[in-house]
């Protein structure tokens, strides 16, 4: 399953996109797929049918990850959260 994100590198412009798992701290890169900006339209600087983009971390100053209805479902919320349907 595909994990929407915003990929911020400095000094460009925010790039929407999507990547297959959440990158681990070992990783020395994180491909993208499907680049975009976050208005949907092309980015620029890369060339026609892109379709997979490797960023090395260092140039990569953070990532938003953007989760999904079915994702957020799937996730255990903090124990307060749940324990407030049960109080009087």
């Amino acid at each position: 399953m595909t994990i929407r994100a915003v990929l911020h590198v400095p000094g460009e412009e925010s790039i929407l996109c999507d990547i297959e798992d959440i990158p681990k701290p070992t990783d020395n890169f994180v491909q993208i797929f499907n680049p975009r900006r976050k208005d949907g339209k092309v980015i620029a600087t890369l060339a026609d049918g892109v379709t997979s983009v490797i960023y090395p971390w260092a140039r990569i100053s953070y990532l938003e990850l953007i989760e999904d209805r079915a994702q957020r479902e799937q996730v255990v919320g903090f124990f307060r959260e749940s324990d407030t349907r049960r109080r009087p």
